[in-house]
C-alpha cells in the first residue's frame, strides 16, 4: 500500500514522503525465559506473566490525565501522528546537539509495541508507525488506543500493563490510585528500570514530579497542588523476590548486566522485552556449592547485627562465582556485594604497593612509620594517626597495616597514581586524587565486587579480567544469540604482582590477617574504616579471589559489640568469614603456589635427602628450579663415616681348680740297701 506522510527533518522542516510499506503481523505472544547456574541446574524465570487487562471504568481519570500529560498531551487532537510534536522535538533536539525529547504519540507508541519492538530507531521503521498509526486511529476510538496501551506498556519490576503496576508498586487496584501515585506510574512509562523506585528512588522521584508539573502547565491539577503533592514520599510497597529464584541477588545482578548491555537489544524497551519475553536461555557462572558457602559464612549474624557482602571470583577467567548481597531478599534487595559503595580503609593500601613497586621500589624499602600531620599544599594539613612507630620496611609496614608508613608512600607517589592504579586493576567508583585514598578515603566508595575482582588481578599474575556473571544466552533451540566477551588487561609484569602477593602474605602469616590463614598458600589485606564503621577482608589464592565486607546498610555506624567482638575490625569477623567461605570454596582443590615470574628463577642441583645443594659427594642428585629466596643456598657438608671401633679384648680363662692329689702311701722299709725305695730315692733312716 502506498501512503503519503507528513514528516519533520531534523532542520524541522515538513517534508511529503512517499513509501510502500508491506503488511506486518503483530510480533509473537512471549515466552519465558530460564536462568541457569554454571552446573546447568535452573535458578529463576523470567516472564511476562505479571499481567491483567484493565477495564476503561476501572482506571481513574487522574491516571488517564497523567499519562496522556506525560506522553502526549494532543493525544485527543491529532489522527495518530502529531506532526507539531515532530517538529517540536525536531527542533528541540537540534538546539541541544542531542536527543533529549521525542515526537511519537501514544498511538505510534502502541503500534511500536505491537509491530517494531526489535526495530532499529530508522526512517523506515518511523514511516511504517505511521502508517499503521493513522489506520488504527481510522478503525478504533481514542479510549480504546489509550486502554490497549495501558494494557501492554512495561513499568519496570516485571509489571505489564497498569493494573500489575498498580498492585505491584502500592498494593492498589488502579481505580484507588491518588495522584502521587497515578504520576509516577506515568513517569515510569520512559525509564521503567533507570527510574525505578526500588533501584533508583531519587530518579523515580524525579520523574514523578515532572509529571506533576506538566499536569499544572496543562491546567489539569492546580500548581500549588502540584507543588503540595511533590514533597509526599514515593509510598512504595516493598518488592517482592521473583517467583521462583534462587540466589535473588545474583540474578538481580544478572538482569542488570544484560539490561544495561547495548550488545542484548538497541534499548531499554527492547532489553526488557527480549530478557523477560524472549524465550531466553540465560547460562550464569554462579557456583551453587560455592555460594552455599558464602551464605553459610555469612548466616551466623542475624537480628540488628551488622550484614555482611561477600563477592568471589575466579582470576583466571573473571566468572562470578558467589554473591552474597544481604541476608533477607524480601527485606532488602539492594545488593550489598555488588551495589552498596562503602570506603575500603587499609585494603586501598595494596594499590598504593603496586603503584610503588612499579616505580622501583623494593620491599626492603624504608620509611617512618609513625603519627604526623602533613602538608599536602593549599594550605590544609593531613593528619594521620598511626599504630605503629619507627623506621619499617614496605613489607612489614604492609604486614603491620602502618597508617605512618604508607601515608609517606602516598605523599611519594601522589593520590592520582595511586587512583589510576586502582582503576587499572578493576575499581570502576569514583576514586578522587587525593593522597587520602591510601587510606580509604574516597569520594564514593567501592563495592566488594569490585575490591574481589582488582584483588584477583595479583592472584592472576598482573593480569586483570573483567568480571562476568553471563557466560552465553541462547534461544530455546540452544542456538547462540549473545556470548560474553574476553575481557582481560595486562596492568603490571609478573614481577610486580609477585612481589605485592609476597607482601600480602605477610598480612596472613604474620601480621594483622592472621585469622585468615588457611592450609594453603594465601595472601591478603585487612581494612577497618575510622571509628569502625566498617570492616573488610579482601584475599586471594591462585585460584580464587574474595571479598568481604561488614557493616550497616542503612547508614554507616561504628561496629563495636558484635558477637563477643568489641571493636571490630578488619582482621576479626570479616577475617574469620574469609577464612571460612575460601577453606569450604577450596575444598577438594589441589593446593597451590603462587606462581612467580620465570625471569626470576634459577635452577640448581639439590640433594633432596638432605635439603642443600648438592656436590660431588652427593649420592641422589635433582634439578630444582625456583626463587632464589626459596631454594638451599648451601652445599652440602658430608662428615666422613667414623672408623669402626676395635672389639674388646676378651678375658683369658680362669686356670681350672684341680682337687689336691691323694697324700702317699707310707714308706716302706726294706733289708736290701741296694734296691731303690720310691722313685730312686734313698730313704734315711
Amino acid at each position: 500500500m502506498m501512503i503519503c506522510v507528513l514528516l519533520a527533518t531534523a532542520c524541522g522542516k515538513l517534508v511529503r514522503v512517499e513509501v510502500q510499506v508491506a503488511d506486518l503481523k503483530p510480533v509473537p505472544t512471549p515466552a519465558q525465559s530460564y536462568v541457569f547456574a554454571a552446573d546447568g541446574t535452573r535458578i529463576a524465570t523470567l516472564r511476562l506473566a505479571n499481567r491483567e487487562k484493565a477495564k476503561l471504568r476501572e482506571l481513574p481519570e487522574v491516571l488517564l490525565e497523567a499519562v496522556v500529560a506525560a506522553e502526549d498531551r494532543r493525544f485527543y487532537l491529532h489522527d495518530g501522528v502529531d506532526l507539531r510534536a515532530i517538529g517540536r522535538a525536531a527542533l528541540t533536539n537540534q538546539r541541544a546537539g542531542r536527543v533529549i525529547e521525542g515526537g511519537s504519540t501514544i498511538t505510534q507508541q502502541l503500534i511500536k509495541n505491537r509491530y517494531f519492538p526489535d526495530a532499529p530507531e530508522d526512517f523506515g521503521r518511523k514511516i511504517g508507525e505511521a502508517k499503521l498509526a493513522y489506520e488504527l486511529e481510522s478503525e478504533r476510538s481514542k479510549d480504546e488506543i489509550l486502554l490497549d496501551y495501558l494494557n501492554t506498556i512495561y513499568f519496570g519490576a516485571g509489571a505489564y500493563g497498569v493494573v500489575a503496576a498498580s498492585r505491584t508498586y502500592f498494593g492498589l487496584p488502579p481505580r484507588d490510585l491518588s495522584l502521587r501515585q497515578a504520576a509516577l506510574l506515568a513517569g515510569l512509562i520512559r525509564s521503567p528500570e533507570s527510574a525505578s523506585p526500588y533501584e533508583h528512588p531519587r530518579r523515580a522521584r524525579r520523574v514523578r514530579n515532572a509529571v506533576l508539573r506538566t499536569m499544572a502547565e496543562q491546567r489539569l491539577i492546580p500548581r500549588g497542588k502540584a507543588r503540595k503533592t511533590a514533597r509526599h514520599a514515593l509510598d512504595v510497597r516493598p518488592r517482592p523476590a521473583p517467583p521462583q529464584t534462587r540466589y535473588p541477588h545474583f540474578v538481580e545482578y544478572v538482569k542488570r548486566r544484560l539490561l544495561s548491555d547495548p550488545a542484548f537489544g538497541i534499548n531499554e524497551k527492547v532489553r526488557v522485552r527480549r530478557l523477560y519475553g524472549g524465550g531466553l536461555r540465560i547460562h550464569t557462572t554462579i557456583d551453587p556449592r560455592i555460594q552455599a558457602v558464602a551464605d553459610q559464612a555469612a548466616g551466623g549474624f542475624t537480628g540488628d547485627d551488622p550484614e555482611v557482602g561477600i563477592a568471589v571470583v575466579r582470576p583466571a577467567d573473571g566468572h562470578l562465582l558467589a554473591l552474597h548481597g544481604g541476608r533477607d531478599f524480601e527485606r532488602l534487595q539492594y545488593d550489598l556485594a555488588s551495589q552498596a559503595r562503602r570506603q575500603p580503609g587499609s585494603t586501598f593500601k595494596t594499590f598504593a604497593l603496586v603503584a610503588a613497586l612499579r616505580q622501583g621500589a623494593r620491599l626492603d624499602d624504608v620509611y617512618e612509620s609513625s603519627s604526623a600531620t602533613f602538608d599536602v599544599g593549599g594550605g590544609a594539613a593531613w593528619s594521620v594517626r598511626s599504630g605503629t612507630a619507627g623506621p619499617l620496611t614496605l613489607d612489614r609496614a604492609t604486614a603491620l597495616s602502618s597508617n605512618g608508613a604508607f601515608a609517606r608512600l602516598a605523599l611519594e607517589l601522589g593520590g592520582g597514581r595511586i587512583a589510576d592504579q586502582a582503576r587499572s586493576m578493576g575499581i570502576t567508583s569514583e576514586i578522587g586524587t587525593n593522597p587520602a585514598v591510601v587510606l580509604g578515603g574516597l569520594r564514593r566508595g567501592v563495592t566488594a565486587l569490585e575490591m574481589a575482582s582488582a584483588y584477583g588481578t595479583l592472584a592472576n599474575g598482573g593480569v586483570h579480567t573483567a568480571p562476568v556473571a553471563v557466560t552465553k544466552v541462547t534461544d530455546e533451540d540452544g542456538r547462540t544469540l549473545w556470548r560474553a566477551r574476553d575481557e582481560r588487561t595486562v596492568v603490571m609484569d609478573g614481577a610486580t604482582a609477585w612481589f605485592t602477593t609476597k607482601a600480602l602474605q605477610g598480612v596472613i602469616e604474620r601480621g594483622t590477617g592472621a585469622a585468615a590463614r588457611l592450609d594453603r598458600p594465601a595472601a591478603g589485606k585487612t581494612g577497618t574504616v575510622q571509628e569502625y564503621r566498617d570492616a573488610w577482608f579482601v584475599g586471594y589464592t591462585p585460584q580464587l579471589s574474595t571479598a568481604v565486607w561488614m557493616g550497616y546498610p542503612d547508614a554507616p555506624r561504628p561496629l563495636l559489640g558484635v558477637r563477643g567482638v568489641g571493636q571490630v575490625t578488619g582482621g576479626s569477623w570479616p577475617a574469620r568469614i574469609w577464612r571460612e567461605v575460601m577453606q569450604g570454596a577450596h575444598a577438594g582443590r589441589k593446593v597451590r603456589r603462587f606462581p612467580y615470574p620465570k625471569h626470576l628463577a634459577v635452577t640448581v642441583e639439590v640433594d633432596p635427602v638432605n635439603d642443600c645443594l648438592a656436590t660431588e659427594e652427593s649420592e641422589i642428585v635433582e634439578s630444582r628450579t625456583g626463587l632464589s629466596g626459596e631454594l638451599p643456598v648451601e652445599e652440602c657438608v658430608y662428615e666422613p663415616p667414623p672408623e669402626p671401633l676395635e672389639p674388646p679384648a676378651m678375658p683369658a680363662p680362669a686356670e681350672p681348680v684341680l682337687p689336691a692329689p691323694p697324700s702317699p702311701p707310707p714308706a716302706r722299709l726294706d733289708t736290701d740297701p741296694e734296691r731303690p725305695v720310691d722313685g730312686g730315692l734313698l730313704l734315711p733312716d
